[in-house]
């Protein structure tokens, strides 16, 4: 186990019925883990499903004594479900509850057996924190395709040079921390993404960050000028209002303070904001001069300043119907 993910191979088992397996394992193992799907090949799987008709073959029952590891066999046979004695998923797959006792009593007991291992190993690991040299360097075009992933698995495979992004298929929303990290993609790290839909890598990279609470102190001293060079397109529609109000701010270009108090929101939504168009490469910090929002050479006029505002967003409000 890599952190709070688990390791997870299947083999010998149809891409049909594997993603179905996937998707049924997703909703069983508890949120807190997160799921890595690996090759067999792999020396760090947690947990094997493998086709009952490769069971017994020598090699599998000698990854399985010296491993130790939790292991189903997945059976096309008619029989009764007991998987907690047998060991084995017989399909179509129905016995939700028995596969949720199974992965409590065999799969996460042995987790916690290698817990104390997996935190050895993740306290002397180091990491890169998430600066500016980080991501430029993620997203420098002869990079081409990487596999991006935290402590909770597969995030996306991004390609740097089209600009686009394939996500893993159970993590279409959500956060990261700061585990974050890439590397260059292989073969197999394909069949961890699905390529049925293609996301734009910047508006991908933007909501994934928006969400990510822990990644404030990317952006500048809030008494800092900041412009983005885009609107950026929230996934969410909670998340329409806010953003199309900061990014009215911030397309002219902004102090990071001032918009906090203009809009009446907390500094760190602001911050979390702007923390997230600079990890999407989506502006920088500007000179006062080049600010364009809500000069304020005239601070003993505040009515004329609120006038102005309220237009403004009356304006932003119509054309976007908020």
């Amino acid at each position: 186990m890599n952190g709070h993910c688990i390791n997870i191979a299947i083999s010998g088992i149809s891409l049909k019925v594997s993603d179905e397996l996937k998707i049924e394992l997703r909703k069983t193992i508890p949120n807190e883990f997160g799921i890595n799907w690996i090759n067999i090949a792999d020396p760090n799987i947690d947990l094997l499903l493998i086709n009952e008709n490769f069971f017994d073959t020598d090699g599998i029952q000698r990854l399985i004594e010296q491993k130790k590891l939790p292991c189903l066999r997945v059976s096309k046979g008619h029989g009764v479900c007991n998987i907690e004695e047998n060991n084995t998923l017989y399909l179509p797959f129905q016995q939700t509850d028995a596969l949720k006792n199974w992965i409590h009593l065999r799969l996460l007991s042995y987790l916690s057996h290698q817990q104390a291992q997996q935190t050895e190993i993740k306290t002397t690991s180091t990491h890169n924190a998430i600066n500016e040299k980080f991501l430029t360097e993620m997203l420098n075009p002869e990079n081409a395709r990487l596999h991006v992933f935290d402590d909770h698995g597969t995030l996306a495979i991004i390609d740097t040079r089209s600009q686009i992004a394939w996500l893993e298929p159970t993590r279409t929303q959500t956060q990261t921390n700061h585990s974050f990290n890439y590397e260059f993609a292989t073969t197999f790290d394909f069949t961890k993404v699905s390529r049925k839909v293609e996301y734009d890598l910047q508006d991908w990279l933007w909501n994934l960050f928006w969400h990510s609470l822990e990644f404030q102190q990317i952006a500048p001293h809030e008494n800092e000028y900041f412009k983005i060079e885009y609107w950026p397109q929230p996934t969410q529609s909670v998340d329409r209002k806010i953003t199309l109000l900061l990014s009215a701010c911030f397309i002219q270009g902004a102090q990071i303070s001032q918009v906090a108090t203009q809009l009446k929101l907390p500094i760190q939504t602001v911050q979390q904001f702007v923390s997230a168009c600079i990890i999407s490469n989506n502006g920088g910090i500007i000179p006062a001069i080049e600010s364009h929002y809500l000069k304020s050479e005239a601070p003993e006029q505040p009515t004329e300043q609120d006038n102005f505002l309220n237009k403004f967003f009356g304006k932003i409000r119509r054309r976007f119907g908020l």
